[in-house]
């Protein structure tokens, strides 16, 4: 049941930010935003033995994602002061994604202020750490969605992983043996990739459409069974389906923002 409830709030989230990339760009990160706050929302770290180890970690992963999202969103904050701006910042016409690395630090930093105040002494510290900055990662790299919709791409390229997304955690529900349904999913969401390709009025091939919706639904069902093994057996339920399927939605960012940023390669025209 919790993979079932995984997979449709994966493709509910999906579809609300293909709906709002063709709407306004405020309304995606509004969206990315509660994805990055259900990755924060995480079950707790437990041991070999089953046993809880204190790890406060939703305050670096929520950090993290909206620092991502609000740097994707508004790219000129990057500017330093005068003389010295990045780079990167002049070339955000075509989406960015430059976001991550300044919110994994401003997590890291966070992290650590939660460790020190903690008062049961500290076991387990770097497992704990660990664990709070690699969910900092994955609700960073979820704004990937927002820098999609900024590059050349545009809304277009967010449907395309939208339908790689949607086709191959459909088909990872069906009983029958990993690896193959792990075929049948990639060949799934290429097909949903390509389709949507197909239709849209945008400057993107069917093959684009194969490579980007077979990205997308390697990444969300890995997304998907990485939360799921996170959440072990005894979580509540509705972290059970609500994590895992933040997580497939979080994982499927960085294709689908490359795929905005490689639309421009000849073969893929």
């Amino acid at each position: 049941m919790s993979r079932l409830g995984s997979t449709l709030l994966a493709l509910a989230l999906a579809g609300v930010i293909t709906l709002a990339a063709h709407a306004d760009e405020l309304m995606v990160a509004a969206v990315v935003v509660l994805v990055q706050l259900l990755v924060a929302a995480s079950p707790p770290l437990t041991s070999a033995t089953g046993d809880v180890i204190g790890s406060p970690r939703f305050a670096a992963a929520a950090v993290a994602g909206v620092v991502a999202t609000v740097l994707t969103y508004q790219p000129d904050l990057l500017q330093g002061a005068g003389g010295n701006s990045a780079d990167v910042v002049g070339a955000t016409d075509t989406g960015m994604f430059a976001g991550v690395l300044p919110a994994v630090m401003a997590a890291v930093f966070v992290a650590l202020v939660a460790q020190m105040l903690r008062k049961d002494g500290r076991g387990q510290l770097v497992s704990s750490v660990g664990y709070a900055v690699t969910l900092a990662v994955v609700a960073a790299f979820a704004a990937g969605w927002l820098g999609a919709v900024q590059s050349l791409g545009d809304a277009d390229v967010v449907a395309v992983g939208a339908a790689g997304l949607g086709a191959g955690l459909l088909v990872w529900l069906l009983p029958v043996d990993r690896w193959i349904c792990l075929s049948l999913s990639t060949l799934a969401g290429a097909a949903g990739g390509a389709a949507v390709a197909a239709v849209v009025d945008a400057a993107m091939t069917v093959f684009f459409g194969v490579l980007v919706g077979a990205g997308a639904a390697v990444l969300a069902v890995l997304g998907q069974l990485v939360g799921r093994i996170m959440v072990g057996p005894t979580a509540h339920p509705a972290v059970a389906w609500g994590f895992p399927g933040a997580m497939a939605v979080a994982f499927v960012a960085p294709i689908v923002y490359l795929g905005g940023q490689l639309i421009t390669v000849p073969m893929l025209r």
